[in-house]
């Protein structure tokens, strides 16, 4: 990756490759899987193939990948493709863009959901306790392996970086909410323009500017709110000219929180990219 940003020609061929798009697909699907399960999903390539088609995703940003005991994960980060299609897109284009997809696929949503109403709900039964199980083993687990992982470039010095995710700047780029401390040991809460926390929680970890750990209340909704806290690590790291910013959270599989937080945290991370480079975070609209 090129200082200043993703460079588009690095992005474009990465996804030239068939097999390279068929992971992409599977950890759309399901995100953090480990190295062994894409290469049994994928039997006809083999494992060094995986393995190098991995290590091209990585090296164009378009998957972060975390060592986790024996096990390498891997989680899929589209920000180089959103950077790409900024090449040729305005923020308000892909907004209308993106509620014309999410239009469409609600609509494919509601028409597949027609014409499986023969279901038994014996079967639907089966299925949530099969995943309230899953979801309580894994919380039984304690494993340290990040739900969801997102990074992104940022062409400015890592302290800069770091201004505009714990102070008042958040507004600009964060739905319009604030941290309202960044405090080691320190409670705080992400609140709106008129003091409405959306996001409650502790400081765990501050070692600024380059890690921020905090744990994370989502209470923005009624579906939300029912779920247990989880954990944020905020990582920064200058690499020349610009800053590579990673977020990670943990606790959320399976949870409305972290549904939610997965199409969340790729827009933030771009808006605020967007901010820092520009002075204007991304629309709300293009939230998702």
């Amino acid at each position: 990756m090129p200082s200043g940003g993703y460079d588009p020609a690095t992005t474009i061929a990465a996804v030239a490759d068939a097999g390279r798009r068929t992971i992409l697909d599977l950890l759309r699907a399901e995100d953090g899987r480990p190295v062994k399960e894409l290469e049994a999903a994928l039997p006809h390539l083999g494992r060094h193939a995986v393995l190098k088609h991995v290590g091209v995703l990585e090296q164009a940003g378009l998957v972060v990948t975390r060592k986790v005991g024996r096990r390498r994960l891997c989680y899929l980060n589209p920000t180089p493709l959103l950077d790409l299609a900024r090449g040729w897109t305005t923020d308000y284009t892909v907004s209308w863009g993106s509620r014309l997809v999410r239009l469409r696929d609600r609509l494919e949503v509601t028409s597949a959901s027609t014409s499986t109403e023969g279901k038994t709900m014996s079967t639907e039964s089966t299925e949530s306790t099969e995943s309230t199980e899953s979801t309580g083993a894994a919380k039984a687990a304690g494993t340290a392996a990040p739900d969801l992982v997102q990074q992104v470039l940022i062409n400015a010095p890592i302290d800069r970086v770091w201004e505009a995710i714990t102070t008042e700047e958040a507004r600009h780029w964060y739905f319009g909410c604030s941290m309202t401390s960044a405090e080691p040991e320190a409670d705080y809460a992400c609140a709106n323009a008129d003091g409405v926390a959306l996001i409650t929680g502790r400081n765990i970890e501050v070692d600024a500017p380059t890690r921020l750990v905090q744990t994370f209340d989502a209470i923005w909704d009624e579906e939300v709110t029912a779920d247990a806290p989880s954990e944020v690590t905020w990582l920064l790291e200058q690499r020349g000219a610009v800053t590579l910013l990673t977020v990670e959270h943990r606790g959320v599989a399976g949870t409305e929180t972290g549904r939610q937080a997965a199409g969340g945290w790729l827009f933030l991370v771009n808006s605020l990219k967007s901010y820092v480079e520009t002075g204007a975070g991304l629309p709300d609209g293009m939230s998702g």
